[in-house]
Order: C-alpha cells, then structure tokens, then sequence
C-alpha cells in the first residue's frame, strides 16, 4: 500500500505505527484527566452558584421555578437534583472515582439542559455546540473510565497485582 493510500486509509506508515501506538498509551491517561477536569469545572462552575452556606439559595429555586421549568418534577426538587447531581459528579470526575457513573449523571443533566430546557418557552436556546463538547467528552470518559491517572485506574492497577 502507498504511503498516500495508507494516509486515507487512517493508517500510519509502518516505520511510524509502533511510535504512534506508545505516544497514544502514554498521551491517553493524560487527554482523559484533561477532558474529567475540563468538564468537571463546567459542572462544578454551574453548581457553586447555586448555594448559599450549606443549602441551596431561593434564587436557586427561583430559577428552577421560573427558567428551568423542568417537567414532572416540582421545582423544589429538581432544584436539590440538579444541583447535587451537577456538584457530585464534577468531584467524580475530578477525582477520577467512579467516573463512568459521574459521567452518566452528568450526561443526563447535559440532556435536560439541551433537550428539555429550551422548550419550556422560557427563551433557552437548544445548543448543538455545548450538546456535542460536554456530551461527546463525557460519552468518551462513558466508554474508556478515568484512565490510569484516576483513583479507579490506581484500584483496578492494585486489583489486578493481587
């Protein structure tokens, strides 16, 4: 196959291959904790505001009475929801502990917010931008975890020792 050829084809050159390969295993566990910090940050941002010492601030449930009229749930309670899942699973993902299921969570907020949000009439636009960044990053820490740089790649490293 030519060079060319094995370009469009997405495959590197032989000499290239074995490089690429251990440039990837190195370069992965440091793109996922990238991607848990960078988009736990968007969700802790998001949460921190809402609280006021130690319970969630009456402009927090304003907005969900208001803005974020979230169906099914009364606002109260999608408040405390919201709120906890956005907070619980941004330090999931910062510690890298249980990140498939931080990252779950957080994909069904990113789903509320760009699916059902916009809809309410509340003049929230739907955007694919955001749609596409968080939950295409966190359908990838869904599928791959937290990588070796995480507290679940340190116990799976001891696990499999033992």
């Amino acid at each position: 196959m030519t060079f060319l050829a094995q370009t469009l084809a997405g495959e590197p050159p032989a000499a290239l291959a074995e490089p690429l390969r251990r440039a990837a295993r190195f370069l992965e566990p440091l793109g996922l904790l990238g991607l848990r910090v960078g988009i736990g940050l968007v969700f802790w941002k998001s949460a921190s505001t809402r609280f006021d010492g130690f319970g969630l601030s009456d402009s927090a449930i304003f907005l969900f009475q208001e803005i974020y009229r979230v169906p099914v749930l009364p606002p109260e309670v999608a408040a405390y929801l919201g709120t906890f899942t956005e907070a619980a699973g941004a330090l999931l993902l910062f510690l890298g502990l249980f990140t498939r299921l931080g990252a779950l969570g957080l994909l069904g907020v990113t789903a509320m917010i760009q699916f059902v949000v916009p809809f309410t009439g509340d003049g929230i636009n739907f955007n694919a931008v955001e749609l596409c960044l968080w939950g295409g990053g966190l359908l990838v820490l869904l599928v791959r975890g937290g990588g070796a740089v995480s507290l679940d790649g340190i116990a799976g490293f001891f696990l499999r020792r033992s």
